[in-house]
């Protein structure tokens, strides 16, 4: 069996995404894309979005290890880039800085993914982000 995963695009505008995932674990664990640039869709010009910035999160994390918090990660196709740890029921805004940026390591993808990484049965997890989009020159 593996974990219960719902994930989903709950908006999909010129400038914004808002994104809902929800995990019941089985104790396998996994990583989930939450955010595939290639299927956003263009700009009102045409233009193809490339990556997103993390506005804002809200988030009901409930794992067995504390340690073994909900990881967000910048998507790489060498190794992806930790860049948001989430654990307990938080809400975190960064639209005074213009959102958390994607850290353009070498190989980025643009895309981003939660990683539950080691997990008991019946851990959850439900994330809601709010990004703002990114597109090519």
């Amino acid at each position: 069996m593996a974990d219960t995963v719902l994930n989903t695009t709950l908006f999909d505008g010129s400038k914004k995404v808002i994104t809902h995932y929800n995990v019941v674990s089985d104790s396998t664990g996994g990583t989930t894309k939450i955010v595939d640039v290639s299927e956003l869709i263009k700009s009102p010009a045409g233009k193809s979005c490339v990556k997103v910035r993390l506005n804002k999160v809200s988030c009901n994390v409930s794992v067995t290890a504390p340690v073994d918090a909900l990881r967000m990660e910048w998507d790489n196709s060498g190794t992806n880039v930790v860049f948001h740890t989430l654990n307990g029921e938080m809400q975190y805004d960064y639209s005074s800085v213009g959102g958390i940026k994607n850290n353009e390591a070498t190989n980025y993808t643009g895309d981003v993914n939660i990683t539950l990484p080691a997990c008991t049965d019946g851990d959850s997890a439900t994330v809601v982000c709010e990004w703002i989009k990114e597109y090519e020159s």
